[in-house]
């Protein structure tokens, strides 16, 4: 790990252009007033005097459609992470790289999931975020095979997630499930993220620790999903991917010895679910979203935390890249909320976001 003198020289210049970055981020008064906002056309006129402004002007301005918002989201999430990939230092580019490539393998992720419901590629276009190698234009022209084999196969030539894809293929060959597929993907994509975790680790802790946080979020999910249904742990272990700050061991047993969702997510006190806990069980639709949200909120704090006191890392690199992530999942939320006439109330228990 490098200090002092090294480090100022290494990563002097990321960490000052990720500064820039972090200010133009929105603030929690932006976001208060946009939970505030009256009108779809309220939350529109708050993010014109954003970072947002050029992609908005770029997809009509602020007679912007609603469809066409979602666009203008997943544009400026693209800009953001090639940026950061251009001001990694180039030692650590192709660990920015490989982070960045969840991006990628979410564009096809998207595009399976429209393939197995017979969707076009104009139901999904709002969403892929346009950057590396399977952007928008590769993912259209992937989406025009009759299946999702031919899919997988479209994309896995001259690919570097070649032995992603593949497992996904096989996974979907024998059971003829899109969730399984994907499901596949995430593990097969953190799989390859535990080298890049280990190269963390002599270059920052803190990195480390929020992929390994993520990776206890998707195990999480996967296992309050499977005790809502009631599925046996052995069931569903499979899916569950090694790494996270939770082992294996200690995620079976909290789900081993609780009765229900809200009992096992009470006994993961890393994650601070209690408060998510109470409200679902408390809540009439019993959203699994709840914990998702909450489980984001921990890791954009933390997020938040690294960012402001690591000065000189390629921690920095990474809070920002997840704070901006969070960013776009909340302004959806958001605008989605606005659109289906969601009161303040309810929409600021919806989105994750920092609490001070």
């Amino acid at each position: 790990m490098l200090f002092g003198e090294s480090a100022a020289r290494h990563f002097g210049y990321s960490s000052a252009r990720v500064r820039v970055m972090k200010s133009r981020l929105l603030s929690k008064k932006t976001i208060d007033d946009v939970v505030s906002a009256k009108d779809i056309s309220s939350v529109i006129s708050i993010l014109f005097n954003s970072d947002y402004k050029h992609e908005i002007e770029e997809f009509g301005g602020q007679e912007i459609k609603n469809e066409r918002i979602d666009f203008a989201l997943s544009k400026n999430m693209a800009k953001q992470l090639t940026k950061l990939i251009e001001i990694s230092p180039s030692t650590e580019r192709k660990i920015t790289r490989t982070i960045v490539g969840k991006w990628a393998l979410y564009n096809i992720k998207l595009a399976m999931e429209a393939k197995d419901k017979k969707q076009g590629f104009d139901s999904i276009a709002r969403y892929v975020v346009d950057v590396g190698k399977y952007n928008s234009s590769v993912i259209k022209e992937a989406m025009r095979e009759e299946s999702i084999e031919g899919l997988l196969n479209k994309l896995m030539i001259n690919s570097p997630y070649y032995g992603i894809l593949k497992d996904a293929q096989e996974a979907y060959k024998s059971t003829k499930s899109a969730p399984e597929a994907i499901a596949t993907i995430d593990k097969s994509y953190y799989k390859e993220m535990q080298s890049v975790i280990f190269s963390l680790r002599t270059v920052s802790n803190e990195a480390a620790l929020l992929l390994k946080m993520e990776i206890d979020s998707k195990n999480v999910l996967t296992l309050i999903r499977a005790k809502r249904f009631g599925a046996k742990f052995s069931e569903v272990s499979s899916l569950l991917i090694d790494r996270g700050t939770m082992t294996r061991s200690m995620l079976e047993n909290a789900y081993t010895n609780s009765k229900d969702v809200e009992a096992f997510a009470s006994q993961l006190k890393g994650l601070h679910l209690k408060e998510a806990s109470d409200e679902y069980k408390n809540s009439k639709h019993k959203q699994l979203l709840t914990f998702e949200i909450a489980m984001k909120n921990s890791i954009f704090n933390d997020a938040l935390r690294l960012l402001s006191h690591s000065i000189l890392s390629f921690g920095t690199i990474l809070a920002y890249a997840y704070m901006k992530e969070i960013e776009i999942y909340t302004l959806r939320i958001l605008i989605n909320s606005r659109l289906y006439g969601l009161d303040k109330e309810e929409t600021a228990k919806l989105i994750s976001w920092r609490k001070s």
